[in-house]
């Protein structure tokens, strides 16, 4: 027995002593973990990381980002032109609740006949809702059948059901069969994204412009038009607030900080769409019925405020497809041709050197110092007239290179830098003044500098008619709208202020680039010339135009490149006797009062018809004048409601909106979600106040037509 009782009192102590060496190893493992973290904070961390901070201090707590509302373009009167709204892409995890229905055989059978019952009632259902061309009820069932028995699914297969739907089709799906249990009995997988939204569609496109970021590389950024030239304040400043793991899933932290989201700003434009609208139709109509046109550009200036109020970019593509693919107005300089005789004529009655009605002999258009530089007018206009001399404004009529060639030479030639400053004087340099917009890839105006190499014998008198300098369209345009403003040269500007939630927050206002590059007798005898090459010289097409207009042809060639030019020595024209055209027209309306300053530049590609600023530019022109003169006929300042409204695209408009429908309750909205309602039912929308709707007229389900406005107050 005592032998017995030893060896089990020794079984006890080595049991003891093992129980000992454990706990003696495990707090001598803690002892060193203790110590390294210890010399671990001491000499590595580095407590100014945030990151390595709050992993180590709050690592229950996580980093949310809230993206802010990007700001809306809108038009002079608050029509939207770009603005985002939420959109939705629905999913369906076609194997929810499978793997459950499977464990009870009997049950589980019934539960999941009954769940292919529901499934096709849904299915049917989506096709009725989202009417997609070639998706019936049965093509989605069976893509959601198809995906739930599949044995190669693993895990949660999602099946894409509807991308980019908006809220109120959301809503219809939510109330079908199965979905409208939720995202843990239907497998419905709902994900909200903004969507850039552009309701007029291709109109002003390219002066709203957009923005595409590349994480991969910068250098591909891509920033156009207003979207980018103003993406910082359209953009908004992210929000960020700290959540934190509970029991009930992810809820924010109250105990940590947080940066509020700031939402984008609206940006109000100068542009009226109803111009816009008319001028780009204008411009569509000449290049989509002449073949031969590549492209033009059209602007449209308020004359008191040099305020855009429409800016038109066409071109054809490579596959022959009409759009606004880059912003030529601003970033295609070319030499002017004949539009830039005024420049020529306001500069030598300015300084006092002629009057319109002085003579000069016409010598056949030939001068004796460049006799190889004929003018093919003049003998015409000395044997139609009996003559041998030419007045200046039949000169400017007839656009006669010879009498503005003849004209600069003798009166600047000995000092060619005095005319050549005046160029500067009237903000046709490069860089002159700044405008709105920058348009990648764009090129600057262009000045010769007579103290250059390179400048010529013939430069000077080149310039004096609108070759040897290059020139934007809105240069031109600015220049001209300084002549109907009395002088007085207004910078043009795109932006007419900045929103928040309705409220003004800065107002861009009207600015003088020069407050006079002539007198104002000067710019009446300009303006007379004008209206005389409408009424009688090259572009009578503007003769029986609603109201008198003054303006300017100009036509010049361009120069080929060297496919185009292969075999021919002259730069101008082709092997086959082809040539390349820009053609202008460029003036303001009514001529005296004038409210309207507008320039048409089109360009062809190699033709060999004639090409004339007479032609399809003032064609272009004359249709602009008289759309607006019928849509306003006293010239007020707004564009007559009975005039024709510049359509929406249709997935803007309710199919429902038609004659005589109820007016939606906008009572408690913010306005851009108001102007979206109003506008998306297919009606017009004016406001005054900030804040939220508080009354509207008419009231909410009173029948109105499509096309009436809507008048909401906000407090």
């Amino acid at each position: 027995m005592a032998t017995e009782k030893n060896i089990y009192n020794k079984r006890e102590q080595h049991k003891t002593s093992r129980t000992l060496w454990f706990l003696y190893c495990l707090f001598l493992v803690l002892s060193l973990v203790i110590l390294g973290r210890i010399i671990y904070l001491q000499m590595i961390w580095d407590p100014s990381d945030e990151t390595i901070y709050l992993h180590h201090f709050q690592p229950r707590k996580y980093k949310h980002e809230i993206e802010p509302e990007r700001g809306a373009i809108m038009d002079c009167d608050g029509k939207l032109l770009a603005f985002s709204t939420p959109m939705y892409n629905v999913n369906m995890d076609c194997t929810i609740l499978k793997d459950e229905f499977a464990k009870d055989d009997k049950e589980g059978k019934e539960r999941e006949a009954k769940w292919r019952e529901e499934a096709k009632k849904m299915a049917f259902g989506i096709a009725e809702v989202l009417k997609e061309e070639g998706k019936d009820g049965n093509w989605y069932y069976n893509l959601i059948i198809t995906n739930r028995d599949s044995k190669t699914a693993t895990g949660r297969k999602n099946k894409p059901i509807a991308k980019s739907i908006d809220h109120s089709t959301l809503l219809k799906l939510q109330e079908l069969p199965l979905f409208c249990e939720g995202q843990f009995k239907s497998g419905m997988i709902i994900r909200k994204v903004d969507t850039r939204q552009y309701p007029y569609g291709e109109l002003a496109r390219r002066v709203i412009g957009d923005v595409k970021i590349d994480p991969k590389d910068p250098e591909a950024n891509r920033f156009v038009g207003i979207e980018g030239q103003y993406d910082h304040i359209l953009h908004g400043t992210m929000g960020i607030e700290w959540m934190k793991r509970t029991d009930k899933g992810m809820i924010r932290n109250p105990d940590s900080t947080s940066v509020p989201v700031q939402h984008g700003r609206d940006i109000r434009t100068t542009i009226d769409i109803d111009i816009q609208d008319i001028a780009d139709r204008a411009l569509r109509t000449q290049i989509e019925n002449n073949p031969e046109v590549q492209g033009g550009s059209i602007v449209v200036l308020e004359v008191k405020t040099g305020a855009v109020k429409a800016m038109v970019n066409l071109s054809r593509s490579s596959k022959n497809v009409l759009g606004e693919y880059f912003n030529s107005a601003i970033g295609r300089p070319a030499e002017p041709g004949s539009v830039f005789k005024s420049v020529s004529l306001l500069t030598l009655l300015e300084d006092g050197h002629v009057e319109l009605e002085t003579k000069i002999p016409s010598n056949h258009g030939i001068m004796k110092e460049y006799p190889k530089l004929r003018d093919e007018y003049i003998p015409r206009y000395e044997s139609r007239n009996s003559t041998n001399q030419i007045s200046i404004i039949d000169g400017f009529k007839i656009s006669s290179n010879y009498v503005f060639r003849r004209l600069i030479k003798d009166y600047y030639g000995k000092d060619e830098e005095e005319f050549i400053n005046r160029l500067y004087e009237y903000k046709l340099a490069p860089d002159a003044y700044t405008f709105d917009l920058t348009e990648p890839g764009a090129t600057k105006a262009y000045i010769p500098d007579p103290k250059a190499t390179g400048w010529s014998g013939t430069d000077l008198i080149s310039v004096a008619i609108g070759y040897s300098v290059r020139q934007p369209a809105l240069n031109i345009a600015m220049f001209y709208n300084a002549i109907a403003n009395g002088g007085k040269m207004m910078k043009p500007y795109l932006i007419q202020s900045i929103e928040y939630n309705g409220r003004t927050e800065k107002v861009f206002k009207p600015e003088i680039l020069n407050g006079s590059i002539c007198s104002k007798a000067t710019a009446d005898s300009i303006t007379r010339a004008l209206k005389m090459v409408t009424l009688e010289g090259t572009a009578t097409r503007l003769k029986n135009a609603k109201c008198v207009v003054g303006g300017k042809t100009g036509t010049a060639r361009m120069v080929l490149n060297k496919e185009e030019r292969a075999g021919s020595s002259d730069p101008f024209i082709s092997a086959s006797g082809k040539k390349k055209h820009q053609g202008t027209f460029v003036g303001f309306f009514p001529a005296d009062e004038p409210k309207y300053t507008a320039i048409v530049t089109i360009w062809s590609g190699l033709t060999s018809q004639n090409f004339y600023g007479g032609t399809y530019p003032a064609a272009a022109f004359k249709e602009i004048v008289d759309a607006l003169w019928s849509l306003d006929k006293g010239w007020g300042e707004v564009i007559s409601e009975t005039g024709r409204i510049p359509e929406m695209e249709t997935r803007f408009i309710e199919k429902e909106s038609g004659t005589g429908l109820p007016v939606p309750d906008l009572k408690g909205m913010g306005l851009k979600d108001a102007v979206y309602t109003i506008e998306n039912n297919g009606y017009r929308c004016s406001y005054e106040g900030v804040g939220h709707v508080v009354s509207q007229t008419p009231a909410a389900g009173t029948k109105y037509n499509k096309g009436q406005t809507i008048k909401i107050v906000l407090k």
